[in-house]
């Protein structure tokens, strides 16, 4: 880096030799006066701009200056001005007045640093998702390798450089404290500059920042701008102390101030697709008397396999049917023009053996592969798409546990007809035919669950309200055709309860099966619907 001379005044020694020597017995209120040197690392190179100054401040006109380093191995300087940070640590520069007796020399104690330091981090004591404030230099994340806490990879949140036409000089570099840093840990970067230990230990609680959030949720708030940490934890303890059967869980309220798009994501590298699953609903309540947590009356939730309508799940001769899916260590919950109101996030996992990170992101826009459909928003049972007899629509699978609600009525003995066809070869399209007797009860009276990417149902129904559901059981986003028809069926013709629904609940079963282990019931005794 070069900083050229801005006063004419000042003269500089040239190939070696001094030139416009002033007389040694000039004297008087003299000083030296030096141009301010920037910071400087490894390696840098300033030309100083310097002049002799007289007591009113200005300038003496033909003054001869003299540079020196009292540590040549920290900065070299030449006969010119020519400043070289040559290694790190400090040295003291002198300008001296060449023929001034009585000058007042200038000093300063300039220190050089590495192309990488780090001055202080904030806090020392920390939790898990907790913002960690690093100061220093060298701290560009593009020049960075690695950046680790206790050994593991800490995520960038934000960088603030001084100034921003010099990124590798002082700067802000602000990362997630991640899960599962021990409990003393050390802070490690690793960049094209080298790699470098803080040498202070960090403190990390070992629990993440919302804790507790297990029977009592923790309140988000309204998020305009949205949410995002992905430094959360599932802790290895049991969430209620003395309640063995609780489920384990972490429990977020949010709201919303208006109707409006909203995305809910659960990703984790580190707990894998049989250790949790995630549901959104509109009223969760934890009972310290029953000890178990349970959907409020009339309420919907939408999670991996935890698909309510009316604080109700599907049943089979009083015996709850789930609507299944392929297990993911990642939960998408995308839906069009939300209600106002306040929500709930229930997370709930099996412990391990050290804390298991995870993200949660909270986004105002609807985050999806391949878009919403027409028939969006029809993820819940509130919102189910009304399904016209016949009719035929082209829609979308658009999330791994996106699936579609359709509602419809008959009004006498009908033959009704359900055809789903998806593009994807690797889709596996089920479809589940419910009679809706709320607030009673949901009555499963079809369903069709035979390996493929087409279903097609066909049976009669006797007069009712019902809700067909289409589901993609591995959750290969996709599109899809629907078509649906109902034709009135002779009055002896049996309804369709009992219809094919052993055959299919037992190829249900085999693809359960097929997918991989299964993780614990989570609705029994860990969550309860309400009735």
């Amino acid at each position: 880096m070069q900083m050229r001379h801005m006063r004419p005044a000042v003269v500089l020694a040239a190939a070696g030799t001094l030139t416009c020597v002033m007389p040694t017995d000039r004297s008087g209120d003299f000083r030296v006066d030096i141009a301010p040197v920037p910071t400087l690392l490894l390696k840098d190179s300033v030309l100083l701009d310097a002049a002799v100054v007289g007591a009113d401040g200005a300038a003496v006109p033909g003054a001869v200056v003299a540079f020196a380093s009292s540590d040549a191995t920290v900065l070299a300087v030449s006969a010119e001005g020519v400043l070289k940070a040559v290694g790190v640590g400090t040295a003291t520069l002198t300008v001296s007045a060449v023929g001034f007796a009585t000058a007042t020399p200038f000093t300063q104690d300039l220190r050089v640093r590495g192309k990488l330091e780090v001055d202080s981090v904030l806090p020392l004591n920390l939790r898990f998702g907790d913002t960690l404030e690093i100061f220093g230099v060298g701290l560009d994340p593009d020049s960075l390798f690695a950046i680790s806490l206790g050994g593991v990879e800490a995520k960038v949140k934000a960088f603030i450089p001084d100034d921003p036409q010099q990124r590798d000089r002082e700067a802000r570099l602000r990362v997630w404290a991640p899960p599962p840093a021990d409990k003393r840990s050390a802070l490690f970067l690793l960049g094209f500059a080298g790699g470098l230990v803080f040498p202070d230990t960090l403190s990390v609680a070992q629990r993440d920042l919302y804790e507790p959030n297990d029977t009592v949720p923790w309140p988000l708030g309204p998020l305009p701008l949205g949410f995002r940490n992905p430094a959360l934890a599932f802790e290895p303890r049991q969430r209620s102390a003395g309640d063995a059967d609780v489920q384990p869980a972490d429990w977020y309220t949010f709201q919303r101030t208006q109707t409006g798009d909203q995305t809910i994501v659960f990703f984790s590298e580190n707990v894998g697709a049989q250790a949790f699953g995630v549901f959104l609903t509109d009223l969760l309540i934890w009972s310290s008397a029953l000890n178990t947590f349970i959907v409020g009356p009339n309420s919907w939730t939408i999670g991996l396999e935890t698909y309510l309508c009316g604080g109700l799940e599907f049943t089979r001769n009083g015996e709850p049917v789930k609507i299944d899916e392929v297990l993911f260590p990642l939960s998408i919950i995308a839906i069009k023009d939300l209600p106002a109101g306040t929500y709930h996030i229930f997370a709930p996992y099996v412990p391990f053996g050290q804390p298991a990170a995870y993200e949660l992101l909270l986004s105002p826009t609807y985050l999806s592969v391949l878009g919403p459909d027409v028939a969006e928003e029809n993820d819940y049972c509130d919102v189910a798409a009304p399904l016209p007899l016949p009719g035929s629509a082209s829609l979308t699978i658009d999330n791994p546990h996106d699936i579609d609600w359709f509602r419809f009525s008959v009004t006498l003995p009908t033959t009704f007809t359900a055809t789903a066809t998806a593009s994807a070869i690797e889709a596996d399209i089920d479809l589940y035919v419910a009679q809706d007797f709320r607030p009673d009860s949901l009555v499963l009276v079809a369903l069709k669950s035979e390996p493929g990417n087409a279903e097609t149902l066909t049976g009669a129904l006797v007069p009712g309200d019902y809700f067909l559901v289409v589901v993609d059981f591995p959750g290969v986003p996709t599109n899809y055709t629907l078509t649906a028809s109902a034709v009135p069926a002779p009055p002896a013709t049996a309804a369709l309860v009992g219809w094919d629904l052993e055959p299919n609940l037992r190829q249900l079963e085999a693809k359960r099966a097929a997918a991989g282990p299964r993780r614990p019931d989570r609705l029994r005794p860990g969550v309860s619907q309400r009735r």
